[in-house]
C-alpha cells in the first residue's frame, strides 16, 4: 500500500507547494500580523562559511561558486555511514551504480564520481574509484564523527585545484583542536524491520581535543563500525549488498611557534574489510573479501606576516587494496596508490585586489602487476594565480588561472572568471565560466599496461589526452520574504575527450579493448530550491535538479543520469524534540546497457533531542526509520547497478563532555 502512491506525486506536490508557499509568504510579508511576528525565530542561524571557493573564508551565499555547506548539526540528523550518505541529498548530486555488491558513487551535475575532486582539509585523496574497476573506496577516508562540515562546490574548479575537478569539489573539513579539553562519545546502530531486506549495523566513535601546555593543542578521533551483508532475495546464496568492517584512527596537533605562526601535523589511518558472497563467472558462489588500508599523513606551516598570509605543507595519501576469494577463484591483483604532495600559497591585499599565488608538486605512484615492472609513476607540477577585486561596491569579480604540467601527457591551462552581484541585502546574483580537466590514470596512459583479470583484456594508450570541460553557470539567491528564501542556478557544460575504450579484436570469447578518447558530451540543467520558515518551530526545505544530457557522438542521452532528482525535508520542533521527515526522489533514467530504470522515492523519518547534564556535558539522542516504504530497487527491475537497504530502525546517541 505504501509503494504505489510515491512514484510521481512527490515532484508534483513539491512544485505546487513552492508556488503556494511563495504566494502565502509574500502576503505575510506585505502585512505581517502580531502573531506572525511573535512566531518568528529570534535566533537567526549563523551564515554558512566556505573556504573551498577561493582558499579563503567567505560567506557561502556570496562566494564566487555554487556552494552547499552541510554542517555537523545536519550530519547528526542523518543516519550516514560514510561521505556518500552525507552528501547524496545535496543539490546536483545523483547516484551511479558500480555493478558490484550494491556499491554506488555520486555524480555531480551529471559528471561521474571520477570527475569530482575530494579533499580533506585542502589535501587531495588518492582517486581510487577511477583506477580500480567497480570500486567506491573514496567515501571512507574520514569518519562522519570527525567532520566539522562538508563543502560541496558544483562546477569546474581546476583553476585552483587542478585535475579531477570537472564536476566540482567535495571538501571535508575536520574538527580542529580546541583551547580546552572536551570531547564526545558516540554509539549507534540499526536493525532491519524487514529481516531479509536490510543489514544489522553497529558503530562507535570517540573524539577528544584540548591543550598540551600553552602552545600545543591536540585532537584524537577513533571510530569502529560493522555492517553485515544483505542476501539477495532472489538468490540467497549471494549478497545484494556487501558487508563491511571499517575502523579509523586520527591524530592532529597544532603548535604555535610565535603569534601568527603555527605548525600543524597529523595522521589519518583507516582499515576496512569488505565481504560478500558472489557468483560472477563461476558456477558456484564464492566468498569475496577486500582489505583496504587508507593513510594520510601531513605537516604544514601557516604564517601571518601582516600584509601577507601564507601556507606551506607536505603530505602523503596512500590506499592499499588486497583481495581474497574462496572455492579456488582467482583473486584480483593487489594494488597500491600513493600521492606525495608539496604545495603552498600566499595571499595579500594589493590596493583593491586580493591576490593569491600558489603552486603544487605531486608525484603519483601505482603498483599493479599489469604495468611494466609492476609499477609506474608520474609527476605533476602546477602554478596558479587568483585575483579578487570589486568592480563596484556591490559587484565582485574573481579571475583565476592555473597551469599544470604532467610528465606523460604535457601541459593543461585552466582559466576561470566569476562575478558576484549583491543587488540588495535580499538578492545575490552570480555566475561565471570555467575550464577544467582530468588527467588520465596511470593505467590508461601507460603504453605497457595490460589488464586481463576478468573475461576481457584492457590495454593502455600512450597517446591518450586528458578529459576537459568548459562550463557556464548563472544563479540567484533571493530572500523573497522574511521567512521565505528561493534559489536557482542554470548550468551548461561541454565535455570533450572523455576517456573510454574501443574494441581492438576478439579472440574466442575474450575481447581486447584499448583506452582511448572518443566521446564528447553536452550537459545542462537547472537547480531550484526553496526554504520556508513556516513558524519558529516548523521549517520546510526542498531542492531539485533538472538535468538534460546528450552524447554528441550518438545523439542519445547519457546513461545513468536521471532527468529529475529532488530532496525535500520538513523539520519541526515540539518542546525539546526535533523531528525530520524527508524524501529523496529519483526519476526514470537509462542504464548503461540501454535498459529503462523506473523512478523511485525513499522516505525517512527521525526524531531527537538533547539533555543538559551540567558541567559542560550533554546527551544527544536520535532515532528513526530509513526507507519507510521499504523500497527495493530489484523489485522494480534487476537492471539497477546498485541497491538500497530496506526499511530499518536506527538509534544514535552521543555524549558530549
Amino acid at each position: 500500500m505504501l509503494r504505489q502512491p510515491f512514484r510521481l506525486t512527490p515532484l508534483a506536490a513539491c512544485v505546487a507547494c513552492l508556488f503556494l508557499t511563495a504566494h502565502a509568504a509574500a502576503q505575510d510579508a506585505a502585512a505581517p500580523s502580531a502573531t506572525v511576528l511573535a512566531q518568528a525565530d529570534t535566533a537567526k542561524p549563523l551564515p554558512a562559511v566556505t573556504v573551498t571557493a577561493t582558499m579563503t573564508e567567505q560567506d557561502a551565499r556570496t562566494a564566487p561558486a555554487s556552494v552547499t555547506v552541510i554542517t555537523a548539526d545536519e550530519l547528526a540528523k542523518k543516519n550516514a555511514a560514510d561521505l556518500l550518505d552525507a552528501v547524496r541529498q545535496a543539490p546536483g548530486v545523483t547516484l551511479t551504480g558500480r555493478q558490484v555488491g550494491g556499491r554506488k558513487t555520486m555524480a555531480l551535475r551529471g559528471l561521474e564520481g571520477k570527475h569530482t575532486l575530494t579533499l580533506i582539509d585542502g589535501r587531495r585523496i588518492s582517486a581510487s574509484d577511477d583506477v580500480i574497476g567497480h570500486s567506491d573506496y573514496q567515501y571512507g577516508w574520514l569518519p562522519i564523527s570527525a567532520i566539522e562540515r562538508v563543502e560541496i562546490i558544483r562546477g569546474p574548479m581546476s583553476a585552483l585545484y587542478g585535475s579531477e575537478a570537472l564536476g566540482g569539489v567535495v571538501h571535508l573539513i575536520s574538527k580542529k583542536p580546541s583551547d580546552r579539553w572536551s570531547g564526545s562519545l558516540g554509539l549507534g546502530g540499526s536493525v532491519p524491520l524487514e529481516s531479509d531486506s536490510a543489514a544489522h549495523e553497529a558503530r562507535t566513535s570517540l573524539y577528544a581535543s584540548g591543550p598540551l601546555g600553552d602552545r600545543v593543542r591536540l585532537s584524537v578521533q577513533a571510530e569502529r563500525a560493522y555492517r553485515q551483508p544483505v542476501a539477495n532475495l532472489d538468490d540467497p546464496s549471494i549478497s545484494e549488498i556487501e558487508g563491511n568492517r571499517p575502523q579509523n584512527l586520527g591524530v592532529n596537533a597544532q603548535w604555535q611557534l610565535t603569534p601568527g605562526h603555527e605548525i600543524e601535523g597529523g595522521l589519518v589511518d583507516g582499515q576496512e574489510e569488505r565481504h560478500a558472497n558472489e557468483r560472477g563467472y563461476t558456477p558456484r558462489p564464492y566468498a569475496n573479501r577486500y582489505d583496504l588500508d587508507r593513510k594520510q599523513a601531513h605537516i604544514g606551516w601557516k604564517a601571518d606576516w601582516g600584509t601577507w598570509r601564507s601556507q606551506l605543507r607536505a603530505y602523503r595519501s596512500e590506499i592499499d587494496i588486497r583481495n581474497s576469494r574462496s572455492n579456488g577463484v582467482t583473486p584480483t591483483r593487489p594494488q597500491n596508490m600513493q600521492d606525495d604532495v608539496v604545495d603552498g600559497h600566499a595571499s595579500t591585499r594589493w590596493g583593491a585586489h586580493q591576490i593569491t599565488l600558489g603552486g603544487e608538486w605531486r608525484k603519483e605512484n601505482l603498483v599493479n602487476a599489469g604495468l611494466k615492472n609492476g609499477a609506474d609513476d608520474a609527476t605533476h607540477k602546477a602554478l596558479f594565480v587568483q585575483d579578487e577585486f570589486a568592480l563596484t561596491p556591490n559587484l565582485l569579480a574573481t579571475l583565476g588561472l592555473r597551469t599544470d604540467h604532467h610528465a606523460l601527457f604535457g601541459s593543461e591551462t585552466s582559466p576561470r572568471a566569476y562575478l558576484v552581484w549583491e543587488a540588495s541585502p535580499a538578492l545575490v546574483v552570480k555566475g561565471g565560466w570555467g575550464h577544467a580537466f582530468k588527467a588520465p590514470t596511470l593505467k590508461q596512459i601507460s603504453p605497457n599496461y595490460v589488464g586481463a583479470e576478468g573475461p576481457h583484456s584492457f590495454l593502455g594508450n600512450a597517446n591518450i589526452k586528458p578529459e576537459s570541460s568548459n562550463s557556464f553557470e548563472i544563479g540567484a539567491d533571493w530572500q523573497a520574504a522574511e521567512r521565505l528564501s528561493l534559489r536557482g542556478t542554470f548550468f551548461h557544460t561541454e565535455v570533450k575527450d572523455l576517456i573510454t575504450y574501443k574494441l581492438l579484436r576478439q579472440i574466442g570469447s575474450r575481447r581486447v579493448y584499448q583506452y582511448d578518447n572518443v566521446d564528447a558530451a553536452r550537459i545542462q540543467g537547472l537547480e531550484l530550491g526553496a526554504t520556508w520558515n513556516i513558524s519558529s518551530a516548523l521549517q520546510w526545505s526542498t531542492d531539485a535538479t533538472l538535468l538534460r544530457t546528450r552524447d554528441k557522438s550518438t545523439g542519445k542521452d547519457l546513461a545513468d543520469r536521471p532527468d529529475t532528482s529532488l530532496a525535500s525535508r520538513l523539520n519541526w520542533r515540539l518542546g525539546a524534540w526535533q523531528t525530520l521527515l524527508g524524501l529523496e526522489y529519483t526519476s526514470s533514467q537509462t542504464a548503461t546497457g540501454g535498459a529503462a530504470l523506473p523512478s523511485y522515492t525513499l522516505w525517512n523519518l527521525s526524531t531527537g533531542r538533547a539533555w543538559t547534564l551540567g558541567e559542560g556535558r550533554s546527551l544527544h539522542l536520535r532515532t528513526g526509520i530509513d526507507n519507510l516504504a521499504n523500497v527495493r530497487l530489484a523489485d522494480k527491475t534487476t537492471d539497477f547497478g546498485y541497491a538500497e537497504q530496506g526499511r530499518r530502525l536506527f538509534v544514535n546517541a552521543r555524549l558530549d563532555f
